[in-house]
Parts: C-alpha cells; sequence; structure tokens
C-alpha cells in the first residue's frame, strides 16, 4: 500500500470515527442512497510540512439541530484545542480546528435537512 493510500485510509477512519457514515467528497454515493445523517470531507494529501485548509460537511435529516450540534461538539472534542495527531503506518498527520470552526448552513433543495460546515487545517508528517 502507497504512502497517499495510507494517508486516505487513516483520514476516513478518522471521520467515521464518530458513528456517522463518511464519504470523501469523490464517493458519496447518489442521493437516494444516502442515509439520513451523514458526514462529507476533503482528501487531499501534501508533502511534509505543509498545513491545508479542508472542510466537512455534516448533513442530517431531522426538524431540530439538537442532534447535528451534538456531532459538531463530539467532533470538536476529538480534536481538542491544539488538534489531534493521527499516527498511520509509515507517518502521522495532525488535524486542527479553523477559524471559524462550525457554520450552520441552508440545504438549498430540501428544508428538512441541517448542515454543519467544519473548517479545518491538516498537516501530514511522514
Amino acid at each position: 500500500m502507497g504512502v497517499i493510500v495510507k494517508k486516505m485510509y487513516a483520514l476516513h477512519e478518522f471521520w467515521s470515527g464518530f458513528g456517522w457514515k463518511a464519504y470523501s467528497n469523490y464517493s458519496v454515493p447518489d442521493r437516494a442512497e444516502l442515509p439520513d445523517r451523514y458526514i462529507t470531507y476533503e482528501a487531499s494529501a501534501d508533502d511534509f510540512g505543509h498545513e491545508i485548509a479542508q472542510t466537512a460537511m455534516l448533513y442530517h435529516r431531522s426538524p431540530s439541530w439538537e442532534d447535528i450540534t451534538t456531532e459538531e461538539e463530539l467532533i470538536a472534542d476529538a480534536i481538542g484545542r491544539g488538534g489531534k495527531m493521527i499516527p498511520f503506518e509509515g507517518g502521522a498527520f495532525w488535524i486542527r480546528k479553523g477559524n471559524p470552526w462550525a457554520q450552520r448552513m441552508d440545504e438549498a433543495n430540501d428544508d428538512s435537512i441541517r448542515v454543519i460546515a467544519l473548517n479545518y487545517t491538516i498537516e501530514y508528517l511522514d
């Protein structure tokens, strides 16, 4: 398994670790096949020492913001104030909350879907 594949696998494992189905932006299934709650995330790889700004999106079909806000807080706590180091075979990445961290958004085509954008930075250390 190549280094880039290991990086992408580790990133997917991170976003999948919160109990919601996670998809990279390039692997999101057709809308009809999506669960009622899921995460999409940007999947970019770079060389050692370069910080990459990225965004993950939380989607939840619900009349309330409560569950999606709880999920956002769970992710924020997991990353922490100084970020979180995620090891993988041959390296690690450091994920940190971006500024602003979380933004509530509207889903243009469906007002029953709640959306929160999470801005983060990632730095690969390999």
